[in-house]
């Protein structure tokens, strides 16, 4: 009885791997004539007690723009919170917020998910993780630049996936800005 239910098994699981046709996804260039656009995708319950102060958009958005304007990115950009609508014709990173905070190891940990959409196609760029020292005993203020030093680190891995996606790689700035 097992062997016949072995053999049907087999049998079935050839069947449908006949049927299915592999579908190539092609592999999205960026183009310098169009505009990126950063979509970002909180996966964490945002707080919004106090405003833009403890919104982490808010952060994330400075610490992008920081990096693209220290490596002179050679596109256009804009970074828009989900649910931003975009030309249907220009290129998309959705980057997923999936941890950013504590580890429970006395370290800060980031950790986003990040994917290149240009119609009809997607291609994951990775995951991109990154830990760093205390901000337990911080003040505020410091421990707010402690969670954008360690984002930092985890965006320029990032920029540097998205970097091979032109013809004129950048390379050399983002080793300069991955040192600070």
């Amino acid at each position: 009885m097992k062997a016949l239910y072995l053999i049907l098994a087999l049998a079935l699981t050839a069947s449908f791997s006949f049927g299915k046709k592999n579908r190539q996804i092609p592999y999205i260039f960026l183009n310098n004539d169009q505009t990126l656009h950063f979509r970002i995708i909180d996966s964490i319950i945002p707080v919004y007690e106090y405003g833009d102060e403890d919104d982490r958009f808010h952060y994330f958005e400075q610490v992008l723009t920081e990096i693209l304007e220290e490596i002179d990115f050679p596109m256009p950009y804009k970074i828009e919170r989900f649910g931003a609508r975009k030309p249907h014709n220009q290129p998309q990173v959705d980057v997923f917020i999936n941890k950013w905070g504590p580890n429970g190891l006395g370290e800060i940990e980031v950790q986003l998910n990040a994917v290149l959409r240009q119609q009809p196609d997607k291609n994951k760029l990775g995951y991109f993780k990154y830990a760093d020292g205390a901000a337990t005993l911080l003040t505020s203020s410091r421990r707010t630049d402690k969670y954008n030093e360690v984002l930092r680190k985890a965006l320029v891995k990032l920029v540097s996936e998205l970097n091979k996606r032109f013809e004129n790689e950048f390379e050399a700035e983002l080793d300069i800005i991955d040192s600070k």
